[in-house]
């Protein structure tokens, strides 16, 4: 079941630039506060056991993550960075990064929980947990205690403008119903895609609804839009047809297809069977030149005996202006084409 939360209309007075939502949370059960002796100094994932260790292990991934995410290429990548185990993810505690509306950016564990927002999930005793954690946020940082098979602390602190890091809450969220964009339908919709023309105005109707959204800074449901956009059958994925969105740099913001290449860079040196830098024509061609098409082979799901040479396809990609910066994100898609059509 999905909840169709956001409407048309609202849908482009809520987008924002925020296309990479970064807040954090690190996940495993704290005891409550009054049980724990204070901790000092930075703490690593492995040695987080009571809420100051906790808060101290919050803000020096809040440190880390300033230091390191500072593009848009690098801040992509964190979605990868909170799944790798050491420091900042060990055993039972790991990192989420959620927006300050709720959505899941990144889990650390869970793949499935970055499709959902967690603004009302409650706790076995009815506390709305994550609204907690927000408001707590907003007041400079504070503990937030909840229960989840017995009494567990978290702590929130804001992260930068619109984001909220939040440590120690580690609820079940797999029930939480997915919400899907009522986005406008496309002049050409995934279904309707058969040749370059109507590739283009695909590609061309999925990149004039994501500026819009990068022109307003207000909170932007970004899960919901990605949701709506990896729809099976739906007006923007059927079958190979699908949509993507790079960084300039190439690392993947969204994908419609596989979502585990989200927040990894593409080899941007890879080569077809016949040669052609496919990836660095395209992405870096649509960045350079605003617009790109692109003739090049690759490994069709539907035809058996092709993953060496690849089947024809055409690919169509358009960049996009990152706010007031001078960085650009790619939105493209392409389609596979019969070999007497190359």
């Amino acid at each position: 079941m999905t909840d169709h939360a956001v409407s048309r209309r609202s849908f482009l007075k809520t987008a924002t630039v925020a296309s990479i939502g970064i807040a954090l949370a690190a996940c495993q059960p704290i005891p409550p506060i009054n049980d724990a002796e204070p901790a000092m100094g930075q703490v690593t994932a492995a040695q987080v056991t009571d809420p100051e260790s906790l808060k101290a292990f919050v803000l020096a991934a809040q440190a880390e993550i300033q230091k390191i995410a500072v593009d848009l290429d690098s801040a992509a990548k964190l979605k990868q960075w909170v799944k790798m185990e050491g420091d900042w993810n060990s055993g039972s505690t790991f990192l989420i990064i959620l927006a300050q509306n709720g959505n899941v950016y990144a889990h650390g564990k869970d793949r499935g929980a970055e499709d959902r927002n967690l603004l009302d999930v409650t706790d076995e005793r009815g506390t709305r947990v994550v609204e907690e954690l927000l408001a707590a946020a907003a007041q400079g940082g504070g503990f937030v205690e909840y229960y989840d098979d017995g009494p567990k602390t978290a702590y929130a602190v804001g992260f930068r403008r619109r984001f909220v890091l939040v440590g120690g809450f580690s609820q079940d969220v797999s029930d939480v119903q997915v919400r899907i964009a009522d986005l406008p339908t496309p002049a050409v919709t995934a279904s309707e895609v058969v040749d370059r023309e109507s590739l283009i105005t695909f590609v061309e109707e999925a990149a004039r609804i994501y500026q819009e959204a990068l022109k307003f800074d207000k909170d932007i449901p970004l899960v919901e839009i990605k949701n709506a956009f990896r729809v099976e059958g739906g007006d923007w994925k059927i079958g190979s047809i699908y949509l993507y969105v790079v960084t300039g740099g190439g690392v993947t913001l969204f994908h419609g297809s596989e979502p585990f290449r989200e927040g990894n860079p593409t080899d941007m040196t890879r080569t077809d069977s016949k040669g052609v830098p496919f990836a660095e024509e395209l992405i870096g061609g649509a960045r350079r030149e605003g617009r790109k098409f692109l003739l090049y082979h690759y490994d069709n799901p539907a035809v058996e005996g092709d993953e060496e040479t690849g089947s024809p396809k055409l690919g169509y990609a358009v960049s996009l202006q990152v706010g007031d910066s001078e960085e650009k994100m790619v939105i493209g898609s392409g389609i596979y084409i019969d070999t007497d059509d190359e």
